[in-house]
């Protein structure tokens, strides 16, 4: 069976739930060393009764999904705790994530996660679905009262959502780069309250939940970028003395052309004319070049505008021709600077 997919997911759940994996009971040593293995400072007495996520962890790195075990999504712990996995696959966009209340229909290998199943709290318990029929589930569970096993639940108040890893998911760390005394930042969902103070539109500030759709339309486009193709990349310029404001955003756009993408920098006019712009386009053609492997970087701007030509220039790049109105255009190639 092919790895990495729902299918073995659901079949590597199935296994491992009737082992059965169990901490310390009925006068038994604990066997959860295979779970707590990949969180190095959790003991075996640290983790007995505590290890439903950690399960889930544990059969989604044996079905071939590559994750780490605390995603830059998380912010509340690791995967070893269940509010971690809702954090990450709200944050990873391409991941899906639905509500209990929604009309979503559970497949095998879909992960849920309930609230008040054994305590008066949400983020109670999680598991693996391995059958839904109707109103009901069958899931392989870790910490059924510290054992694992499969049982069967009511699609009731007590699901609080389902967790839909993509087949051949691999994750992919956004770690921020560092221009001299610039940050371009991965944007985030606690980048919120920035996004709507800032993001590019014809009103200010934007609603929460058009804030939520950009942040959401960056994300999802971080996925989709691969060596020499890049779909869009977004970046939040932030300085390294605060980096909580968002100075503006630039990036690369590749819509026309994937291998050979547009540079684009908008920031806020009190931080223009510092030598900001020149900062992101050196950093920009450096992921082009480096982390992406592509071909060249296009840019362009109106004749009227000569600092952002200058900008583009001092960042590296050449002009090589004009618009027939005059705009000037200018280009990159990576082979020039390798050479």
């Amino acid at each position: 069976m092919e790895k990495a997919t729902r299918k073995y997911l659901a079949a590597v759940a199935e296994k491992a739930a009737q082992i059965p994996f169990h901490g310390y009971i009925e006068g038994k040593e604990s066997n959860l060393e295979p779970i707590i293995r990949f969180f190095h400072k959790w003991t075996l007495r640290e983790a007995d009764g505590l290890w439903c996520a950690a399960f889930v962890y544990y059969c989604c790195r044996e079905a071939g999904f590559e994750i780490p075990i605390r995603p830059d999504e998380c912010k509340t712990c690791h995967l070893a705790g269940c509010i971690a996995w809702e954090e990450f696959a709200k944050g990873d966009a391409r991941i899906e994530y639905h509500k209990g209340k929604e009309s979503f229909a559970p497949k095998a290998g879909d992960i849920v996660i309930y609230d008040r199943v054994f305590k008066n709290r949400e983020h109670d318990h999680m598991g693996i679905v391995l059958q839904s029929t109707g109103n009901k589930i069958i899931a392989a569970e870790g910490n059924l009262t510290n054992a694992s096993g499969i049982i069967e639940r009511s699609r009731d108040e007590h699901i609080r959502g389902y967790i839909r890893i993509p087949d051949g998911y691999r994750y992919q760390s956004m770690m921020d780069y560092q221009a001299d005394n610039l940050i371009l930042h991965f944007v985030t969902e606690n980048d919120l309250s920035e996004v709507m103070r800032t993001w590019p539109s014809d009103h200010h500030p934007l609603s929460n939940a058009e804030a939520q759709d950009a942040i959401a339309y960056m994300r999802g486009n971080y996925g989709k970028n691969t060596k020499g193709c890049i779909y869009h990349l977004c970046l939040a310029v932030c300085g390294q003395d605060h980096p909580g404001t968002i100075m503006g955003w630039c990036g690369l756009d590749g819509s026309r052309n994937p291998a050979e993408p547009e540079i684009f920098i908008l920031l806020d006019e009190e931080y223009r004319n510092r030598g900001y712009g020149t900062q992101c386009v050196r950093e920009l053609l450096r992921i082009a070049a480096e982390d992406y492997s592509l071909s060249g970087v296009h840019g362009g701007c109106a004749k009227e505008n000569t600092a952002s030509a200058r900008v583009m220039e001092k960042g590296g790049m050449i002009q090589y021709g004009m618009e027939e109105n005059g705009d000037p255009l200018f280009r990159f190639t990576a082979k020039e600077k390798s050479e």
